[in-house]
């Protein structure tokens, strides 16, 4: 083609039709650039190739609203792990609780109409005080502890362990309790037998049952790196197992295991109704300790620990539902409450005559029928 007609055809620049063709690729060599004009911008301008697209947990180039969406997303995923293991490490304490309640005791529960996040739900809590190779033992502490969603409470109702049983104070409580102190109950006829019988003698339903053995307890005040409480009456040389004697001012005092062991069974220098509502400020002040907010991280693993401390027909399912309604109730010292008695000696023995009319009101009011 001669110079004229390549203007002829399209005014192209001669050099770039006459150019030669290009080389052949030598064999190995790298493959030429693509032919053709690149893509070109609505401006007319040539527009660049794309750029990969970054996978979702890379951070280049993110945004700030890039860096709070994954920071959410680790949160969200250590939340779930932490529930997972946690609910793990509950549930299998559980399931050797449960595995120490006989089936007695299971029948002679009064069953909940609902779940306990909804329905009001009474729990006896059962003291053991049996020695090393001790088999039978009288119960150290009868208490109902009560949670009360509806009125958005939690309550505690003490029964002192020498309260006289007898045909006036309670006709149906059974041949094998009567004119003996209450704790007797547990000793003759185990756990269905102390059930049967606070049912019997206070006329409330028992919805769950849990049986603490107070040298567990020490284990798990220790686990938890000691507890602090308000203790309302001031102990002074007070006789103890082992002839030994303990004090506990009044006022704001911190119990390590063994401590915290003495303080909830020592009874040598006060009346056994005092000694209901110190163990009943124990128990208050070891939940709180649990559900703190300072030790929230850690609270399957602490309930785990208390568990092991435990028998109790209540399942992982229940016992999480008790923990939420333990940090969201309210939990005041006039919701506490011990059944009201008499000190007197009967037939040469010590014992707490119940005082039924003062009784009777105490129930309503812990119930919330006033």
């Amino acid at each position: 083609m001669t110079e004229g007609e390549v203007a002829r055809a399209g005014g192209a620049s001669a050099a770039a039709v006459l150019a030669p063709p290009p080389a052949r690729i030598r064999a190995g060599g790298p493959p030429p650039p693509p032919r053709g004009p690149l893509p070109r911008t609505p401006g007319g301008g040539e527009q660049p190739p794309k750029a990969r697209p970054a996978h979702w947990w890379s951070l280049r180039g993110v945004g700030p609203l890039g860096w709070a969406l994954r920071v959410v997303l680790v949160l969200v995923v250590a939340v779930v792990v932490w529930g997972v293991a946690g609910y793990l490490a509950l549930s299998s304490a559980v399931s050797a609780s449960n595995a120490q309640i006989t089936p007695a005791a299971r029948k002679a529960l009064t069953p909940t109409s609902g779940l306990m996040l909804t329905t009001p739900t009474n729990i006896l809590f059962v003291g053991s005080d049996a020695r090393p190779g001790q088999g039978q033992s009288r119960s150290d502490t009868m208490m109902i502890m009560r949670v009360d969603p509806n009125s958005g409470k939690v309550k505690y109702l003490s029964i002192p362990r020498d309260t006289l049983i007898d045909s006036q104070s309670c006709p149906t409580c059974g041949s094998y309790v009567q004119n003996q102190k209450i704790n007797a109950a547990y000793f003759f006829q185990g756990e269905a037998g102390a059930i049967h019988t606070v049912e019997k003698f206070t006329g409330l339903p028992i919805n769950h049952l849990v049986v603490v053995s107070f040298d567990g307890l020490s284990k798990v005040v220790n686990d938890l790196g000691g507890i602090t409480l308000n203790n309302p009456t001031a102990l002074k040389a007070c006789l103890y197992p082992g002839n030994t004697h303990v004090s506990f001012p009044r006022g704001t005092i911190t119990l390590n295991g063994t401590t915290a062991l003495q303080y909830v069974r020592v009874r040598h220098c006060d009346s056994d109704i005092q000694r209901e509502e110190r163990q009943q400020v124990f128990l208050s002040a070891l939940k709180s300790k649990i559900v703190s907010v300072g030790d929230l991280w850690k609270a399957p693993w602490s309930a785990a620990s208390l568990v092991n401390a435990l028998a109790t027909d209540m399942s992982a399912t229940d016992l999480a539902q008790l923990g939420w309604l333990e940090m969201t109730l309210s939990q005041s010292k006039k919701d506490h409450w011990v059944l009201p008695g008499t000190p007197q000696t009967v037939n040469g023995g010590a014992y707490i005559v119940n005082d039924p009319v003062k009784s009777a009101a105490v129930k309503r009011a812990f119930m919330g029928k006033n």
